[in-house]
């Protein structure tokens, strides 16, 4: 009986989470792991990276990469803290 390849098992979204939050800030993060860490999709990613809107980005050759404190600051700036939902004029 032939021997089964063993496949590198694929991080899940909490690992890549993990790996975010535990970066450094001048960490460069691949879409995945910013995603995870963002709360968004590689897919939100990409399309922000080609309308515009959103992180900055790092393309190092072919790759792309965001470093961990472009992405904070970009969260900081679009995103607000309210304690009730009631404080929200503007729902869209």
């Amino acid at each position: 009986m032939p021997k089964r390849v063993q496949r590198p098992q694929r991080p899940s979204t909490a690992d890549l989470r993990a790996e975010f939050w535990l970066a450094p800030d001048e960490s460069l993060l691949d879409r995945k792991t910013t995603a995870a860490g963002m709360g968004y999709t590689v897919g939100w990613l990409e399309s922000v990276a080609t309308n515009g809107g959103g992180p900055v980005l790092t393309k190092i050759g072919r790759s792309v990469r965001y470093r961990k404190a472009d992405v904070l600051a970009w969260l900081d700036a679009n995103s607000r803290r309210v304690e009730r939902t009631s404080e929200l004029t503007d729902r869209g």
